[in-house]
């Protein structure tokens, strides 16, 4: 267990209390969604996770298929780490991880025991070692989306601004319309920025949080080494897994990523109160905003999405019970679209609509592709489906850009 041994102390600093499976307050009607959509067995939430580790140290529980596949149920949201709160007075950094431990167990099994682990990840492995992308196409993807637009590539002409598109944008047809809509916008504002196509690579968020650790721990020294030698100041992504990746683990790494990295949305949020942006087409909708993981509770971007819904005529934004910090996980993350088929992935976005329903909203906003994706594939099971959209599309029609 080479990388569970890594975050050793986290497995014993968990004081075993329950909170990451039992909390309830007026702003937290349950901390795990995995828990609270299937049995609710105690291996469903962390402690009994934690608990699993700690017998994989001591030699209580052996590995076996069946812990796979339980330590694969699991979005690594991070809702355990925030309500948990056991904090070092010192340092002010938590005094255990459950998302670490989890990625750490998925990283041995995977390593150790590749047989147990679902094809489906396996297949997301090797598209990467092949394509360059977790979702098995050609590299030419990443531009064909840019055909006949005003956008350039940096190999054909330097600039300060890299757009980072992401995997999953470019490779989801009904996604495209994001990145096409996010030129315009920025061509509005006049952002001199370019592109890297065919040549951009995966940042390694999926491989890394799926227990491919080696993998993407290649790719982050191969792309560090890229993006520091483009003669960038500054990369602005589009998926909020790509924008923790870069922002988090490449500033982290040794040698670290030099450029600034930035959300979509606090870009853009920058760009309106630089009045660079000016809405004129007033929308009359009432949303309610969902806070993906990797861009809220795990990187801190809670107020400049919610900014720029409130600086859109006619747009009215609610809160929903879980929010900000406190906010349910859609169900996407942690490779748990492709666990179970997807099934349970979907019964935790359809309680997430269902939460914002039970606002008024009409609506429901966010500014993640995987969150979309799930979201919209859970509203396609509800008897009324509910509106997903992404912060962009709402922008769009703000700025008279569809006309």
């Amino acid at each position: 267990m080479k990388e569970l041994s890594k975050v050793r102390h986290f497995v014993y600093n968990c004081r075993k209390c329950g909170l990451c499976g039992n909390k309830v307050s007026a702003k937290v009607p349950y901390v795990c969604p995995v828990r609270e959509h299937t049995e609710g067995f105690e291996h469903f939430y962390a402690k009994g996770k934690i608990t699993i580790a700690q017998g994989l140290f001591e030699g209580q529980i052996a590995p076996s298929p069946e812990l796979t596949e339980i330590i694969y149920s699991c979005s690594l949201c991070g809702n355990c780490l925030t309500q948990c709160g056991i904090i070092d007075q010192d340092s002010g950094l938590p005094l255990t991880d459950p998302p670490q431990i989890i990625e750490a167990m998925r990283a041995d099994l995977l390593r150790e025991h590749p047989e147990w682990i679902a094809p489906a990840y396996h297949a997301m492995i090797t598209s990467t070692s092949q394509y360059d992308n977790p979702w098995g196409l050609p590299r030419v993807t990443k531009e064909r989306w840019a055909k006949g637009l005003s956008v350039r590539t940096i190999q054909e002409e330097p600039s300060e601004i890299l757009l980072f598109t992401g995997c999953t944008i470019p490779s989801n047809p009904a996604l495209i319309p994001r990145v096409q809509k996010a030129v315009a916008i920025l061509n509005k504002a006049n952002v001199d920025f370019a592109i890297l196509g065919k040549d951009e690579p995966c940042c390694g968020s999926v491989q890394r949080r799926v227990g491919a650790i080696d993998l993407a721990q290649e790719m982050r020294e191969k792309n560090i080494s890229m993006f520091n030698n483009l003669g960038i100041s500054t990369i602005v992504t589009l998926c909020a897994g790509c924008y923790h990746t870069l922002k988090v683990d490449y500033q982290k790494a040794e040698p670290p990523l030099k450029p600034k990295v930035y959300h979509l949305v606090d870009f853009l949020s920058q760009l309106i109160t630089q009045q660079k942006l000016i809405f004129t087409h007033t929308q009359n909708l009432k949303v309610a905003y969902h806070d993906p993981c990797h861009l809220g509770r795990h990187s801190g971007i809670f107020d400049p999405p919610r900014d720029i819904l409130n600086a859109l005529p006619g747009i009215t934004l609610v809160e929903r019970r879980a929010t900000r910090e406190n906010t349910i996980c859609c169900g996407a993350g942690g490779g748990m679209r492709l666990f179970a088929n997807g099934t349970l992935a979907e019964k935790i976005g359809k309680a997430s609509l269902e939460d914002a329903m039970a606002t008024g909203a009409q609506a429901v906003v966010t500014a993640c592709p995987f969150c979309e994706i799930n979201l919209t594939s859970a509203a396609g099971q509800m008897n009324h489906p509910m509106p997903v959209y992404d912060i962009i599309d709402l922008m769009t029609k703000g700025l008279r850009l569809e006309e």
